[in-house]
This record gives structure tokens, C-alpha cells and sequence, in this order.
């Protein structure tokens, strides 16, 4: 418990401190500049209109504000559906995947007085991996700021060393609608797949969201709820995530809360709560995010199993197209077999 109090406070005092120090290093940095950070397309375009009026013309800053209201169909000049997006890019990519075959974490289980190993083949393998994901979007407008995006994600990493192979798969249909002022409405349909070795699993889901913009002072804000019912396998769950998205004086922030109820023979609830930070330096962009979660409690063998679990993420974009990552997991099990802890990291580019 007082692990967890701890590491709460410390996503909390970290996503509080850092637009200030961000801002402090980053007075002069561009309107434009920092909508770039924002991952929201919703919230840079908001960004960029309220510093239109509030700071004066300024033509580059309009341009790209027209280019954003154009592909979310708010420059529809027709009836009927029409093209607003069709994009598609590469991204080369080579990888440390500590867990490439979905092996388990631990090669030995304790259980009744009895130390039991598993096979070296059950147990995770990693290595150095090289891959690629395609990434595709197609977006039609029907109505304004109302259209229709279908988007397929398709990726493969090999390793050589183990000679093990991944694949990822995702497609998601979404309408996302503007409904008045700065409020919209969403709905997602996802299809996930993730095929390893030993382990292949397939995400379904289907998402309500909800979102409005606003500012404070100078400050810019995206507020959003959402309600997902999500098949993983044969079970099923429905989650209820808030996040707020953010953009300040020299950086952009998110902030994210999930509950998701439990199911069949699970107590509690499996929880999440994730931060992420992204400011400018010397022209490119540093990221770093927190995340912390708490599984609901179930049965194994007999003991009760609960999993608490740390992440941390860092990101370097250079050019926007060379992306650097790099992150670290710890996992807390009330079964020590489930414990565990990663280090990985990755070189992407993309080629449009």
C-alpha cells in the first residue's frame, strides 16, 4: 500500500512540475511548434484557433489551422460523401523485445513445498529484432466536421538470435462527429491481433467517447470520457477511461484514468493510471511517461494472485520522422511465478 501511495505521488508531483520546468527551458517556442506535440488532432486544431484570436494574424499559424479544419470535413463543398484522407506510411524498425514468444516470465513454480521448472521452450526469449509496420488511413466526410475513418495497422519484427517472429494486426472503424461549439461524439469499432509463439491473443472493442475543449488562461485542454465494452478471447469486459489532454506554455500533457469492471470469477477492479509529458528540445521532441495499474484478484493453484505493475516510457523524435524509444516495466505479484521485469527499446523512421 505505501508502495503504491508513493508511486501515485510521484505521477502526480511529476505531471504537475513539468509544464512549469518545460516552460521555464521553452519560453520561445512557437504556437505552431507546440501543437506539434500534441497527439490529438482535435486539440491542435482548438490550439491554434485560440491563439489566432487571442495573439493576432499570423499566416502560418492560419494555413495549418485550414489544413486541420479541411481533413476533419469542415471545408466539405459538396453534398454527399467525400475524400477528406488517404495517407499511408512505412516504418522500418529494429527493436530489443525481451519476451518474444509470449513465453512465461519465470522458469520455476513453487507450489506445496515443490519446486517445479519449465521447459526452456515455455519460458520468454528476446533479442534483437528487425521489422516493420505499415500504417494506412482513409477518412470520407458526410456531414460537416462529420466523417467516417477506416485505418489498418500491419507489423512484423524477427529476431535471429532465438529465430522467433512477431505479428500485429489493427483495424478500427470510427465516426467522429462534432455535435456543437467544441464538443464532439465518437464511436470505434477495433479489431487487435498479436501473434506470437506461444501465445496469440485477439482484442475486440467497441467505444463510446465523448470530448470538449476549453482553456485556462493561455492554456489549452481536451477533456474526454469514454465506455468500452472489449472481448479479449471468451471474456469480456466493459471499462470507463477520463482523460485530459493538454497543451502549455513550452510542453503538452496527458492524463488518463481507467476502471475496468471485473468478470467472472475476478474481485476488484483492474485500474490504470498513466501520464505522459512532451516538451521541445533544441528542435526536436522529449517525451517521458508513468503509467501504474492494478489487476482485479483471481485464483491460481489455490492462492489468491493479485498484479501491481510500474511503467516508464521515454521518447526522442527527431525530424519528426527517426523516433527513439525506450521503456522499463516492473511487475508485483501476491505469486511470485508472475513476477517480472522488462527493459526494451527501438529505432523507428518513417517513410510517408
Amino acid at each position: 500500500m505505501r508502495t503504491r501511495r508513493r508511486l501515485a505521488a510521484l505521477l502526480s508531483c511529476l505531471l504537475a512540475i513539468a509544464p512549469q520546468v518545460a516552460a521555464a527551458q521553452a519560453t520561445d517556442v512557437s504556437l505552431r511548434d507546440l501543437t506539434q506535440l500534441v497527439t490529438s488532432e482535435r486539440l491542435r486544431t482548438y490550439a491554434l484557433a485560440r491563439g489566432l484570436v487571442s495573439g493576432g494574424p499570423d499566416l502560418g499559424t492560419a494555413l495549418d489551422l485550414k489544413q486541420l479544419l479541411r481533413r476533419q470535413g469542415f471545408y466539405l463543398e459538396d453534398t454527399g460523401w467525400q475524400r477528406l484522407v488517404a495517407e499511408q506510411a512505412l516504418y522500418p524498425q529494429i527493436s530489443y523485445v525481451p519476451n518474444m514468444n509470449g513465453g512465461s516470465p519465470n522458469e520455476r513454480l513453487e507450489f506445496g513445498g515443490l519446486t517445479f521448472r519449465l521447459r526452456d521452450d515455455l519460458v520468454a526469449r528476446g533479442g534483437f529484432a528487425v521489422g516493420a509496420t505499415y500504417d494506412g488511413v482513409l477518412r470520407y466526410g458526410w456531414d460537416s466536421g462529420r466523417y467516417l475513418q477506416l485505418q489498418a495497422q500491419l507489423g512484423g519484427l524477427y529476431a535471429p538470435e532465438p529465430d522467433l517472429g512477431t505479428t500485429r494486426a489493427r483495424l478500427a472503424l470510427c465516426s467522429r462527429n462534432h455535435v456543437t461549439e467544441w464538443q464532439f461524439l465518437d464511436l470505434c469499432l477495433t479489431h487487435y491481433e498479436d501473434r506470437r509463439e506461444l501465445q496469440d491473443v485477439t482484442r475486440d472493442e467497441a467505444r463510446l467517447g465523448v470530448s470538449t475543449l476549453f482553456e485556462s488562461g493561455s492554456n489549452r485542454h481536451e477533456l474526454g470520457l469514454s465506455l468500452t465494452r472489449q472481448r479479449i478471447d471468451e471474456r469480456y469486459r466493459s471499462l470507463a477511461e477520463i482523460g485530459l489532454e493538454s497543451v502549455w506554455a513550452g510542453s503538452a500533457t496527458r492524463l488518463s484514468l481507467e476502471y475496468g469492471a471485473p468478470t467472472g470469477d475476478e474481485t476488484g477492479a483492474l485500474l490504470t493510471a498513466a501520464g505522459e509529458i512532451r516538451w521541445p528540445v533544441a528542435g526536436q521532441v522529449v517525451g517521458l511517461g508513468l503509467s501504474l495499474s492494478r489487476s482485479p484478484e483471481t485464483m491460481f493453484l489455490g492462492d489468491a494472485r493479485r498484479d501491481r505493475s510500474l511503467g516508464v516510457t521515454g521518447l526522442l523524435a527527431i525530424d519528426g520522422n527517426l523516433v527513439l524509444t525506450a521503456a522499463y516495466s516492473r511487475t508485483w505479484s501476491t505469486v511470485s511465478f508472475f513476477e517480472d521485469e522488462l527493459v526494451s527499446f527501438g529505432v523507428s523512421y518513417s517513410f510517408p
